[in-house]
């Protein structure tokens, strides 16, 4: 075979295993990260063994809330309203029952970090509704609890209460908060996507394959007889624009969380975990 022949054949041979090298690389890293995207389990499970179903994740989300605040976070740089506390503690612990007008069984926290204005938040949704239930004529249950984390620098706390008045629906309200503890500044679900180097339109499809699953079982149940929350499955708020409420829990994880009963008389609420 001719030298010039031979020769060009060898780098025909070499660009192709290169090219072929390169492709590989490139797929199984592709691969890496659409499997490392959001995981292939909508309910927030990262793989396809895993059977997690959505009424687990909302109960694990629930089981959250035990009023504890457990943190080795180094807070001495931070400026706290009361330096003998921690970041979060209960403020408020209401256990009381009273024949015909109501049982609460309420704790309610305190963040205790100045110049932050969570707290009268917390008061105008919490606080004056355990209030007002002394001074109603309808016989109330309510529950209030809380959790908290700390996640790379990022405070997540969030307050859940249970609120069922007389003849009225259950009703469940749940207010989040998350705060920056180093650049001392509210912390949006941008800022959370953007840090982990999440896709934000993987996250919306993720969001609209849940609620739209939700709302077609609702739709089932309603055809059926039964009295069900109706979701605007075409609202804003299932945009990355548009969601205000979410917390990172113990190992990290994040839960949007859309708690209808913030605006209507319903326990209903689809929480994503991610």
């Amino acid at each position: 075979m001719d030298k010039k022949v031979r020769n060009v054949l060898y780098v025909i041979i070499i660009i192709v295993c290169i090219i072929s090298i390169i492709i590989g690389v490139y797929a199984q890293f592709f691969k890496k990260e659409k499997d490392d995207d959001l995981g292939s389990n909508p309910f927030g499970g990262n793989s396809t063994t895993n059977t997690i179903t959505y009424e687990e994740v909302k109960q694990g989300f629930r089981d959250l809330f035990t009023n504890e605040f457990n943190s080795e976070y180094d807070d001495s740089n931070i400026e706290k309203e009361d330096e003998t506390k921690p970041l979060v503690y209960a403020a408020i612990q209401i256990e009381e029952e009273k024949d015909g007008k109501y049982d609460v069984n309420a704790t309610v926290p305190r963040i205790n970090i100045k110049g932050v204005n969570y707290n009268h938040t917390t008061e105008e949704l919490f606080v004056d509704k355990l209030n007002d239930i002394a001074n109603t004529d309808k016989y109330t249950i309510c529950d209030v609890s809380y959790t908290a984390y700390i996640n790379n620098d990022i405070l997540s706390v969030a307050i859940m209460a249970s609120i069922k008045e007389g003849d009225s629906a259950q009703r469940i309200i749940i207010k989040s908060y998350n705060y920056n503890l180093k650049t001392k500044k509210d912390v949006s679900i941008s800022d959370i996507i953007e840090e982990r180097g999440l896709d934000s339109k993987a996250v919306e499809n993720r969001i609209k394959t849940i609620v739209n699953k939700a709302a077609n079982d609702a739709e089932s149940m309603q055809n059926t007889g039964y009295n069900v929350y109706t979701r605007d499955t075409e609202s804003t708020i299932y945009q990355i624009s548009g969601i205000d409420n979410f917390i990172q829990g113990p190992e990290g994880e994040l839960y949007i969380i859309y708690a209808y009963g913030n605006n209507a008389f319903t326990s209903e609420m689809d929480i994503i975990k991610i």
